[in-house]
């Protein structure tokens, strides 16, 4: 690490880091294959229902946030109101479309939102229909009127995520829409845990020109276990903090033959050494 970074410099950029805001993105063949297929739906001109399937931490939410920035210009990108009592879904893209507007209260798609293709903003993105499903009696609500969109002369692309089965059950019902279901599982093969772990540092010394080592190397090394990808980073960013603030805890667990912590044991402790860095990075 480089000697000329104050302590109060560290722990802004761990600040940062813990927060997820480091924007380190690996392309595990998985999510390039997804971020590929999302691709090729952007550039074709029909309708088309798609449905991300994954658990949570697979990232899914990464993978359209990235595909929002290449194509900003053509997405809408749909924040539910989670504290609604009514859910309008119509009135939000209406909303996202037009800020200043008074189309709230629509309830079928006016001449005004087919009309707006012309702008070319023809891809509308729901991540986590899961947070709008919670509502009571919402899951049919939410297809109607996205069956309603799709249909429309303006020949929308709709891509959706989720993590609930009756959603899922609900979507491979809806009829006369060209559909799609991409499975995203956010997992790593243990033979590329290692590669991950390496880009992170690398991506972190570059942003914020340190030089800190990924001393637990080793450690992943020896796992023969595949991860999701939500772990891994779990890690990367504990570790990497704990290297610049120096924090450390004193691990009273066995040792194998090298001295090297035993893996289930490095594990466990992670939580414990991420509430020691949060208590020094942000108090």
């Amino acid at each position: 690490m480089k000697k000329n970074l104050s302590l109060s410099k560290k722990r802004q950029i761990a600040r940062v880091v813990l927060e997820g805001l480091h924007g380190f993105q690996h392309r595990w063949p998985e999510r390039t294959e997804v971020y590929e297929a999302l691709d090729s739906i952007a550039k074709v001109d029909d309708a088309i229902f798609v449905m991300l399937r994954g658990t949570a931490g697979a990232g899914i939410s990464s993978i359209l946030e990235e595909f929002s920035l290449k194509f900003h210009d053509e997405v809408i990108v749909v924040k539910p109101r989670i504290y609604s009592s009514s859910l309008n879904m119509i009135g939000q893209v209406l909303h996202a479309i037009f800020p200043f507007s008074n189309f709230r209260t629509h309830k079928r798609v006016p001449k005004s939102l087919i009309e707006c293709r012309q702008a070319a903003r023809k891809i509308i993105i729901f991540d986590d229909l899961d947070i709008i499903s919670n509502q009571n009696g919402m899951e049919e609500v939410i297809f109607d009127q996205l069956r309603e969109l799709a249909r429309s002369l303006g020949q929308y692309k709709i891509i959706m995520s989720t993590r609930n089965r009756k959603l899922l059950q609900r979507y491979s019902k809806v009829t006369g829409i060209t559909n799609m279901v991409i499975p995203v599982t956010g997992i790593i093969p243990a033979v590329n845990v290692k590669t991950v772990v390496q880009g992170f540092y690398d991506w972190c010394n570059q942003q914020y020109e340190t030089e800190v080592q990924p001393l637990c190397l080793s450690q992943f090394s020896a796992l023969d276990q595949d991860l999701p990808i939500e772990r891994i980073m779990d890690v990367c960013e504990t570790v990497y903090c704990s290297e610049l603030l120096k924090a450390h805890l004193d691990f009273s667990s066995k040792t194998i033959s090298d001295g090297t912590l035993l893996i289930y044991d490095f594990f466990d402790n992670l939580s414990d050494l991420r509430h020691e860095i949060e208590y020094i990075a942000f108090f």
